[in-house]
């Protein structure tokens, strides 16, 4: 059994500018590498995994604006 807790955070909360940002920003990195992942997939016709994807984001502006833990696990998302 896996235990979650929840957080509610309104819009009225000082902290949610600064989280909308960065779920904003992780949300832009994912969809990057989906996208990166299906164009090779399409004309390259291979898949990449999961060291070429972070090796070829690591240029990209969310990966950069992200912390260095969250960028890698937005990434890993998209595999």
């Amino acid at each position: 059994m896996q235990l979650t807790e929840r957080h509610i955070i309104d819009r009225a909360d000082p902290r949610f500018v600064t989280i909308d940002q960065a779920v904003f920003t992780s949300k832009n990195l994912y969809n990057a590498a989906l996208y990166l992942i299906r164009q090779s997939y399409i004309f390259e016709g291979k898949y990449l995994n999961y060291n070429e994807v972070q090796r070829r984001m690591q240029a990209h502006e969310a990966y950069k604006a992200l912390p260095a833990k969250v960028g890698p696990t937005s990434l890993d998302a998209a595999r």
